[in-house]
């Protein structure tokens, strides 16, 4: 009843891909250097070559191979059962109740095949998963979901408590549905900080061949940079910069390609991805919050994006526990859409309070003071360049002043709001009551003068914990919040 399956044959050039993903770095310093030395008359290394190429392509082919070759998988009555492997056999079982999430994506390539991949994560995994059907029916997830489903009803007696997410019935009709344009993503791209993500990548991939590169083509080319002037060698950073926001933009297009947000009776589901085609699937009772979150430059055009935070299993970005639901939306929409999709999170912003004014002397003066000391240390040091370190404290100050006017909270039937800036974007956390682990107070005796206070809330996300904090509370402020969260309130 119980037969062993076969993976499709489109799982063998899958993996290829990701071998050769895995191993791009070492292959091109490898054939890098080898064409180096033939440059530099290392005639013995021409005939590594040919024998560099051939050890490629088996190691890249090889487990391909072999394991698209010995890989089987069966849905048996108790749980999911994989083998694979030639000289080390893998023999992996995993019980139906032990499933913690099953992840859907599809890549682009998979598409005309009907076929998806399935990643099954169990309770003990943390952002990897325990079995990867790499490429398999869309049946097979929803066959999958049923069997789960039909044994978490035998053991309902033994108070299992696990959640499912990530796959869903193709014939279950959404509540609402939101989609987001073609012009809206390419709003989120300009907007975003992916250029600084992207000059990081780069570079980090440059070192990969920084002692392949022959130093003698660095030393021209810092020569010909200084030949350049200051005038040209800064159009030619601005020129870079702009190449990397544009390769932002287009990575993110890809990425959010589509993007589609379900809403279902009991879950939420979202789509996106050009190459690869993401299905992510949020149960509500794995919800532990909610975080709207304003970049400068967002919060000027009036724009927000929000996230959830979810227990258990990892999320489409690999940061377990924090799955982005609105990339981005106009605020006073996304604010309707959270209290139409989640109706147990009850806020009002015109209801935020704020701390008193006097507060805002406790933010000045930590902020300046970690500013002032680089400041006096590269004034002296690298006088008289290093006096330019003054906009430090400026900027410090005007950071204390945006973190003191964007920090607040509310309390509304069971569900708490708080708002700081721990960072450059203003973000606004809303928790049930019921989600909150623990909260803590905590005073320095440099605040006992002032009766102010920090809290800190604990959340689950993921398999570790999240806690919002807001700095500098009111004596008074902080002492509602602890009656309002403690149990016999």
């Amino acid at each position: 009843m119980y037969s062993e399956r076969k993976l499709h044959p489109i799982a063998l050039l899958k993996e290829l891909f990701d071998n050769l993903r895995k191993s791009i770095v070492p292959i091109v310093v490898a054939l890098f250097s080898v064409f180096q030395g033939i440059k530099n008359n290392q005639w013995l290394l021409m005939w590594l070559l040919p024998v560099l190429i051939i050890a490629i392509i088996l190691l890249l082919f090889a487990p391909a191979v072999i394991k698209y070759w010995t890989y089987r998988y069966t849905l048996e009555e108790k749980g999911l059962r994989i083998k694979y492997g030639l000289i080390f056999r893998k023999n992996i079982f995993i019980p139906y109740e032990r499933i913690q999430t099953v992840q859907q994506k599809q890549w682009f390539f998979f598409i005309p095949f009907g076929v998806v991949q399935i990643l099954v994560e169990t309770a003990g995994t943390s952002g990897k998963a325990e079995a990867d059907l790499s490429a398999v029916p869309k049946s097979v997830a929803q066959e999958l979901k049923d069997l789960r489903d039909g044994k978490k009803v035998e053991i309902a007696d033994e108070q299992v408590t696990q959640d499912y997410s990530g796959v869903h019935n193709e014939s279950e009709t959404s509540i609402r549905t939101i989609e987001l344009k073609t012009k809206e993503l390419l709003l989120m791209a300009v907007t975003s900080g992916g250029v600084f993500g992207s000059f990081v990548l780069i570079i980090a991939f440059l070192s990969q061949f920084w002692d392949a590169i022959p130093k003698d083509w660095l030393a021209s080319g810092f020569e010909q940079a200084i030949q350049l002037g200051v005038l040209l060698f800064t159009i030619l950073a601005i020129l870079l910069l702009l190449v990397l926001w544009v390769f932002s933009i287009i990575l993110t297009l890809f990425k959010f390609f589509q993007f589609k947000l379900h809403q279902f009776e009991d879950h939420l589901m979202i789509e996106k991805g050009l190459f690869e085609r993401d299905t992510t699937t949020i149960k509500y009772e794995r919800i532990q919050g909610v975080v709207i979150a304003e970049s400068p430059l967002r919060q000027m055009l009036r724009l927000v994006s929000v996230k959830i935070i979810t227990a258990g299993g990892a999320d489409e970005e690999k940061q377990s526990g924090d799955i982005l639901l609105i990339p981005i939306m106009k605020k006073k929409l996304a604010l309707e859409t959270i209290k139409e999709m989640l109706s147990d999170y009850h806020f009002e912003e015109t209801k935020i309070e704020k701390f008193p004014k006097q507060n805002q002397a406790r933010f000045l003066i930590i902020y300046l003071a970690w500013s002032l000391i680089p400041f006096l240390i590269l004034s002296v040091f690298f006088y008289p360049y290093g006096l330019i370190s003054v906009l430090l404290p400026l900027l410090a100050g005007l950071k204390a002043v945006a973190s003191f006017r964007a920090t607040g909270f509310s309390v509304s039937e069971g569900t708490l709001l708080l708002r700081a800036r721990p960072f450059l974007s203003k973000t606004t956390y809303l928790i049930r009551k019921e989600r909150i682990q623990s909260m803590k107070v905590s005073r320095s005796i440099w605040m006992e003068r002032s009766k102010t206070n920090h809290l800190s809330v604990a959340l689950k996300s993921g398999n570790s914990e999240m806690t919002p904090f807001l700095r500098y509370l009111a004596g008074e402020q902080t002492e509602r919040l602890y009656k309002w969260y403690r149990p016999n309130n």
